[in-house]
């Protein structure tokens, strides 16, 4: 097959040669050197691209496509309550000593995250455990795909895929798994029968935890480890086992902010 330089006469518009070979810089496209009226042209179409990409923000790897559809997908999913969603640790006044260790343990946990280390807060009501949870995640998701639900939350988005929902169970449960991050808030302020565990509930929070083993993971809970074990029956202790994996766990004392 003849090329166009074969029937088109290249000098008399004003093209002097054409060069093509495989692009030095990106090692994948075509790069192609025109000289015009002495005037050398250089362009590699995947180079340019590839620019244009950045230019526009657009993901230019098939890692970093990823990384923002996990991100976006952990957004669409996050349940932060609105009156603390713009909390930050600054704003946490700590008054006892388990305060203060507390919140020693979120700045080393923001400043050393590793995507593995876990964090597991308990302690009464209106000790501020919501708070420097939500602290965490807002400060960990400008870089890192982060997943904020609260127990009752994680449970009412299963159910909700059950009745017509654009999405799910599976879908949740994926994402769980997924991200960088995951924080369960108020574990065990779900619903249940006095003398009976749950059941359905406690299937669904094992399997969240047993997807986050070696795997980022914050708890807050009112519950101690043996209340919990109580509440989640058969799932219980396997519950308590996996969500102290490779995690510090402080329960913290103090007032009740909520009654100041």
């Amino acid at each position: 097959m003849q090329t166009v330089g074969n029937f088109i006469n290249l000098e008399r518009m004003g093209i002097e040669s054409t060069k093509k070979e495989k692009c030095p810089e990106c090692e994948y496209g075509t790069r192609i050197t025109v000289v015009v009226d002495g005037q050398e042209s250089i362009r590699c179409k995947y180079c340019d691209d590839k620019k244009l990409a950045q230019q526009l923000d657009f993901p230019t790897t098939k890692t970093e496509s990823d990384k923002r559809k996990i991100i976006a997908r952990s957004q669409h999913f996050t349940r932060i309550p609105e009156d603390i969603k713009d909390v930050k640790l600054n704003d946490y006044v700590a008054e006892t000593k388990e305060q203060k260790q507390a919140r020693q343990l979120a700045i080393d946990f923001i400043t050393d995250f590793d995507k593995e280390k876990s964090l597991v807060l308990s302690g009464d009501p209106g000790i501020g455990k919501s708070h420097i949870a939500v602290s965490i995640t807002s400060a960990l998701s400008k870089d890192y795909s982060t997943l904020f639900l609260k127990s009752t939350s994680l449970l009412d988005l299963i159910k909700d895929s059950y009745n017509g929902a654009n999405h799910s169970e599976l879908d949740v449960l994926n994402i769980c798994a997924d991200v960088d991050l995951l924080v369960i808030d108020d574990l065990g302020a779900e619903y249940s029968k006095e003398g009976e565990s749950e059941s359905w509930a406690s299937d669904i929070i094992y399997k969240v935890i047993d997807s986050r083993l070696g795997k980022s993971l914050i708890i807050t809970t009112n519950y101690s480890e043996s209340l919990l074990e109580k509440k989640y029956g058969f799932n219980g202790k396997r519950i308590t086992s996996r969500m102290s994996d490779n995690a510090d766990k402080i329960r913290i004392v103090g007032n009740d902010r909520r009654k100041t």
